[in-house]
């Protein structure tokens, strides 16, 4: 049976957009009358995982006012990444720092985090409580989808990676530390590829806006 415990959620949202062009916060472009991670975070509320961490970086304030209303009415803890231009391991960082930083009522069972990307919208609550489930049927250290064969996010580490996840520098975030452990990895394959999407760019973004409104008539 899953322990909605022993999983929390780490939200990273810090990213420049610096691929999505005329100065485009990928974060907040409409997909459903929502912004693109008002849904990333409504599919980590739907989910087991807890508690749920959200880092910030760019345009923070202008991110924290569009999802003020989710953020108030939830018991969500947001980071401030002052160093997100030096990439997604900062944002890694800071959230499992935050993540320490929170009180023992709210961690004292939580041995792993999933850690999710802002700009991934098609993600919902059951595919990621389908990876909590397999993280407690196999014991793996990391748990991570297939989308048709090919590797995505979000992935699963142990606490007990920690601090190898806080070494990492750049824009690498945890493709390291998989190589380090390929022994350790529990993969799931989840067949819906438009899940892995994520709105990097501006061709990105159209697509996801495709496969919402296929989704929408399935």
């Amino acid at each position: 049976m899953l322990n909605p415990a022993k999983t929390a959620a780490i939200i990273l949202a810090g990213g420049t957009s610096s691929r999505m062009g005329e100065e485009r916060n990928k974060l907040l472009l409409p997909l459903h009358n929502r912004p693109v991670v008002a849904h990333v975070l409504e599919a980590a509320l739907g989910s087991h995982a807890r508690p749920i961490v959200l880092v910030l970086g760019h345009q923070a304030a202008t991110v924290w006012e569009k999802l003020q209303h989710t953020l108030e009415k939830n018991d969500i803890l947001v980071v401030k990444n002052p160093d997100y231009r030096l990439g997604q391991s900062t944002s890694m960082r800071a959230g499992l720092r935050g993540l320490h930083a929170l009180p023992d009522d709210y961690t004292k069972d939580v041995d792993a985090a999933i850690f999710l990307l802002g700009d991934q919208p098609m993600l919902t609550s059951t595919m990621i409580d389908e990876l909590l489930a397999l993280r407690e049927r196999t014991g793996k250290r990391i748990v991570l989808p297939l989308y048709q064969g090919q590797r995505g996010n979000p992935v699963i580490f142990s606490l007990e990676l920690a601090p190898e996840l806080l070494a990492v520098t750049g824009d690498e975030g945890g493709r390291g530390v998989l190589k380090r452990h390929p022994d350790e990895i529990a993969t799931l394959e989840m067949g819906e590829e438009a899940a892995n999407f994520d709105v990097d760019t501006w061709e990105a973004y159209l697509a996801v806006q495709g496969a919402w409104q296929q989704r929408m008539l399935d």
